[in-house]
């Protein structure tokens, strides 16, 4: 399909940021955006558009029963300019199986990629050049049609939109603070939270913000029938290394989204020739393991997060301390080998990198 582009004008371009170590994420938008509309059963008028506020009847289905999913992606600058993109075809996949979860459309997989590499060449000089820093891309559905009643819309935009974004944690590349949500959950066996849909977030943002307030950078999830066993963080999917053997939860549960970067993280542990078991681990092995010293390193794995050092779980009513809140070795060097890849300092040897 062919995608029509719409002209600014000079004078309403917005004024580039001059300094990307003040990037706070997600707050700063490019220009343009990619749009594509659903309507009588299939998708029509694919464009490029500037970025400008969505026009929705009040009662449209995405406000009033939550019919709306999103992908997180990054490109990645390398020094000749090109922009990297991260296995984009798991982020088309997981949209389209998140779709199909919350009864919408898939989105055919050329449009999806051809609008996103139209976009970002338009958009290209918008990306950050720092290591650690990048352009985040943010496709997303919504149910557009206007009325009221539990159905699934019969009309969708699908849109994408750019934000060039410094380190998901200021900090940076430091072991960070997580408080274990001991009463809330974040999803049940049979719910949505394999999809990357608007509800899980939205019901995590209460004890998200009460984390916050007391100085801990994310909230770590428990399953929901017995309180105890580990699923993942807000941001990201979790590892827990014991003995030289990463464990991290399984999806079997459904609770849990597949995250492209634990995928990864489990392919190249492998290729280290370390052992990755997908197995939930208790609060209580975890605890035990802090005081023991068996838990040697804990970190974080997501898209807009990367690998995430963790020095601390907080779990009823205690700090446990991981690693003497050092980030360890194995942590180190799998965040190191994932960022070469991405911003094409060594060759990619799996083929996940797309370039624009």
């Amino acid at each position: 399909m062919e995608i029509s582009k719409v002209t600014i004008p000079e004078n309403e371009l917005k004024e580039k940021y001059t300094d990307e170590k003040l990037l706070e994420f997600g707050k700063t938008f490019t220009d343009r955006m990619f749009k594509i509309e659903f309507i009588n059963g299939e998708w029509k008028k694919p464009r490029i558009t500037k970025y400008s506020p969505l026009t929705l009847e009040p009662s449209a289905i995405a406000l009033q029963y939550g019919q709306s999913i999103f992908e997180g992606q990054k490109a990645y600058r390398t020094k000749e300019g090109k922009l990297n993109l991260f296995r984009p075809e798991m982020n088309i996949q997981r949209f389209n199986k998140s779709a199909k979860r919350m009864a919408m459309p898939e989105v055919d997989p050329e449009i999806y990629m051809e609008g996103l590499k139209t976009l970002l060449d338009l958009e290209r000089e918008w990306t950050p050049k720092n290591i650690g820093s990048a352009l985040y891309i943010r496709p997303t559905m919504i149910g557009t049609q206007g009325r009221l009643g539990v159905v699934p819309s019969n009309e969708y935009l699908f849109y994408i939109i750019l934000a060039p974004v410094g380190p998901y944690f200021p900090e940076g590349f430091k072991p960070i603070k997580i408080w274990v949500s001991e009463r809330y959950i974040r999803a049940a066996p049979g719910g949505t939270g394999s999809a990357k849909t608007a509800g899980n977030y939205g019901a995590s943002l209460m004890i998200g913000q009460k984390a916050l307030k007391k100085g801990y950078n994310q909230v770590l999830w428990l399953d929901a029938i017995h309180k105890k066993y580990v699923e993942e963080v807000g941001a990201m999917n979790i590892f827990f290394v014991y003995n030289d053997i990463l464990y991290t939860a399984p999806l079997e549960s459904g609770t849990i989204l597949p995250g492209l970067t634990r995928a990864s993280v489990i392919q190249m542990a492998n290729d280290f020739g370390y052992t990755v078991k997908e197995e939930a681990l208790s609060m209580e092995e975890i605890v035990m393991g802090t005081k023991d010293g068996t838990l040697q390193e804990c970190f974080g794995a997501g898209t807009a997060a990367s690998i995430a050092p963790v020095g601390c779980l907080r779990y009823q009513g205690k700090e446990h301390i991981i690693n003497d809140f050092k980030t360890g070795g194995i942590t180190q060097k799998i965040y190191s080998s994932l960022i070469d890849i991405q911003y094409g300092i060594v060759d990619d040897p799996y083929g996940w990198i797309v370039s624009v």
